[in-house]
């Protein structure tokens, strides 16, 4: 036999594209063959994976999710925490103060004998606690130390020793918050808390308040389009439901996850992001179908089964390509990547899971009560054509690009380019307290600390030396001395309070650092650059000893670092795998070409959006978003990844169409303007319905929050505008017949169903 041979790994990527193929036709057959069973199955799994998140998160045995960034790359700071553990594990009672309670009255001083008395039945309130969960405290009103109490002497703080604090974080902030409340009812004392741990808490709570923004906000929008899209109650509630199925079940699968590994708290919020975007996606794709289908004539049953084979078809490639793009993810040895991967993928699988199975045993069972309950709406709206299809505006817009099709080409990259540009000065970093809504008692609290103080939330900053391998004890110590010694010259760090440990065995020494700020600030980060760089190098020199430098801010640091060295890697196994899934999906090397061509561009006008927004604070304001001087460091990494697989909807709904026609007619030029046409409604109502989520997730008051979710709306939009409606029908339109190459190995007709 002659002819191209087939590459090493086709035929497997090949076997792989038809078993989805035929996962689909038998999913759909399942459940418009068993409807009632499969109905009741996934209602069951619904409700009992419902139940199980609810009873999580109402144990009270801690969080369900942590805050902590985790990592297992080898750098510095995990080699620096990994010795200390072993050698120098942390006292059950902390040596310093871990939290710090700020006081403070507006219309009085600590003079006033009104202030004492409040203070006072605040600190026994802590007090109470136990000291299982207070172990100390330093006061003004005990200790009468100056540097407890702010110029103005209406500010004062109490540094506590927190035994435990992840376990007790909520029993402080709550009998704080009880004794404000006895002590001065008025108002006129307010107390707060502020450390590492009230700060992870105040974020976990933020995170739930956004999950309520996001229900309160896009769930409505989502709702509003599907009832235009749809015109009916029963129609628009369909999406709805599986999209609460996906939800549900991938949260159940995170929360028992989390059991065994810590998960990274955004979780929740991202597999509500990504089972509502998807979940209603996947199934307006399938009914819309069935309507069509039903108007062509088709009975009930034979409506859902070829609805779900036709249109199942795009949700499962759609879907592949997520969990493709997200699975690269996986590969990056942090529980932050791995823990929204997994999420995300969950929400997805399940999405795509119900929408074959659940959405064909709905139609099924409902039959045209499908459309019971219409709306009194225009005939332009209902149905979702609203002006869009054929002759309307995605027709004409789709008509002009083809005529004038280099035009169209040049002004639309030249637009998204432009877009883009500003992407150029991305900064990552953490967002820091000083992100959070000023509002906040714990951000307003920390204002004052950082005002007013030396004392209370620092940086700490940690040298491990490392001296198993033998080396000389006296050399270490004239090490560590230099090295304090240039450390009283930086201003970066508090060398009047560093403290030198030893573990029992002699073998590792740490010198603890304390330094001003917020781990997450600029100049922490800097000073433990020099300190890695500059500092450590010179004060070891000679030394024969392994030096680790270690603490909250080198974490950062080294995040920073695995991100930036991960995402080559991650964007080839995206680019690499999408490009198989899609080749094998459409016969054609071309077609992956030009949709990563395309996609890469409107991620990179999501990226500068993000930067013209955000860091430059362009229309921050006005749009109701927080500009911060950074980007959220796993944000564009994980932005990148979500993108690709979100855009690849579109471009496989409307590809799916235009090769049907070109398949029928030979007129490529025809078969575009046809296919931008006839989906012009499904794809406008889907990628409204994804703006609509994404927008309230934007509409939270995490600025990581804001950021991603402005970013995926912005790309989503612009993907389902101006990339669907000119720059695909332009291109397609310059290659011609070209958009169908491919190698005789690919090229050769599906396999016969087995």
């Amino acid at each position: 036999m002659t002819g191209t041979p087939t590459p090493p790994g086709a035929d497997a990527a090949g076997e792989a594209v038809d078993a989805l193929a035929r996962g689909v036709r038998a999913l759909v057959r399942l459940g418009v063959r068993h409807p009632r069973p499969v109905l009741a199955a996934w209602l069951l799994l619904a409700l009992g994976c419902a139940l199980a998140v609810a009873l999580a998160f109402t144990r009270g045995e801690g969080p369900v999710f942590g805050t902590e960034v985790e990592r297992r790359d080898g750098s510095g700071s995990v080699r620096a925490d990994a010795l200390l553990r072993t050698h120098l594990p942390p006292p059950r009672v902390p040596e310093t103060p871990n939290e710090v309670l700020v006081l403070h009255a507006p219309a009085l001083t600590v003079d006033d004998p009104a202030y004492a008395i409040a203070a006072d039945a605040i600190a026994q309130e802590l007090l109470a606690l136990g000291p299982d969960v207070v172990a100390g405290g330093r006061s003004f009103f005990l200790d009468r130390d100056p540097a407890l109490v702010s110029a103005d002497r209406r500010t004062t703080v109490v540094a506590l020793w927190v035994v435990d604090p992840p376990r007790h974080a909520e029993r402080l902030r709550d009998a704080v918050r009880g004794a404000v409340r006895q002590a001065a009812p008025d108002g006129a004392v307010g107390a707060s808390l502020v450390g590492p741990v009230s700060v992870g808490l105040a974020y976990r709570e933020l995170a739930d308040r956004d999950l309520q923004a996001e229900l309160r906000v896009g769930l409505p929008a989502a709702v509003v389009v599907l009832l235009l899209v749809f015109g009916s109650v029963v129609a628009a509630a369909l999406p709805l439901l599986v999209a609460a199925v996906a939800v549900a079940t991938a949260l159940a699968l995170a929360v028992t996850l989390a059991q065994f590994t810590p998960v990274y708290f955004l979780v929740a919020n991202m597999v509500l992001m990504m089972g509502l975007a998807v979940g209603i996606d996947y199934a307006l794709f399938i009914l819309v179908r069935y309507r069509e289908e039903r108007r062509a004539g088709a009975g009930i049953a034979e409506a859902a089964e070829r609805s779900g084979i036709g249109a199942g078809h795009a949700v499962a490639f759609s879907g592949a390509t997520v969990v493709v793009a997200l699975a690269g993810l996986l590969l990056v040895p942090t529980n932050v990547f791995r823990g929204l991967a997994i999420g995300a993928i969950a929400a997805v699988l399940v999405a795509v899971l119900a929408s074959l199975s659940l959405m064909p045993a709905l139609l099924r069972l409902l039959g045209d009560r499908v459309d019971a309950l219409r709306l009194p709406l225009p005939r332009a709206l209902a149905g979702g054509a609203g002006g869009l299809g054929r002759g309307g505006l995605a027709g004409r817009v789709a008509r002009a690009a083809v005529r004038r099709p280099w035009l169209a080409l040049a002004a639309s990259v030249a637009a998204l380019a432009l877009l883009a540009a500003p992407a150029l000065q991305l900064r990552i970093g953490f967002a820091g307290i000083e992100t959070l809504p000023p509002a906040l008692e714990t951000r307003q609290a920390y204002d004052r600390l950082q005002a007013s103080f030396r004392i209370g939330l620092v940086a700490d900053t940690v040298v491990v030396v490392d001296a198993r391998g033998g080396a000389d004890e006296a050399g270490i110590d004239a090490a560590l001395q230099r090295l304090r010694t240039s450390l009283a010259d930086d201003p970066g760090f508090l060398a009047e309070q560093a403290r030198v440990q030893r573990s029992a065995d002699g073998a590792v020494r740490a010198l603890r650092v304390p330094m001003p700020g917020e781990a997450e600030g600029d100049a922490a980060l800097q000073a433990v650059a020099r300190l890695r760089t500059t500092l450590v190098p010179q004060a070891f020199d000679g030394v024969a000893a392994q030096v680790h430098v270690g603490g909250a801010s080198a974490r950062y640091l080294d995040f920073f670092e695995l991100t930036r060295r991960a995402a080559p890697g991650v964007v080839a196994i995206v680019l690499g795998l999408g490009f198989v899934l899609l080749a094998w999906a459409f016969r054609s090397i071309v077609v992956p070409l030009k949709a990563a061509a395309l996609n890469l561009l409107s991620v990179g006008a999501a990226y500068g959006a993000i930067v013209l927004v955000f860091q430059h604070g362009v229309g921050a304001r006005w749009l109701g978003l927080q500009p911060v001087p950074i980007v959220e460091a796993w944000i564009p990494l994980f932005l990148f990844t979500v993108l690709y697989g979100l855009s690849m909807d579109y471009h496989v709904f409307l590809l799916s169409r235009v090769r049907e026609r070109f398949d029928a007619t030979g007129d490529n030029t025809g078969a575009v303007v046809d296919a931008v046409g006839s989906t012009a409604g499904v794809i406008t109502g889907a990628a409204l319905i994804m703006v609509a989520v994404f927008a309230g997730f934007a509409a939270g008051e995490l600025v990581m929050f804001q950021q991603i979710g402005f970013g995926l709306a912005v790309a989503v939009a612009l993907d389902a505008t101006l990339v669907r409606l000119v720059l695909v029908p332009a291109s397609m339109t310059v290659l011609g017949a070209r958009n169908w190459y491919a190698p005789r190995w690919l090229a050769r007709p599906p396999r016969p169903r087995r």
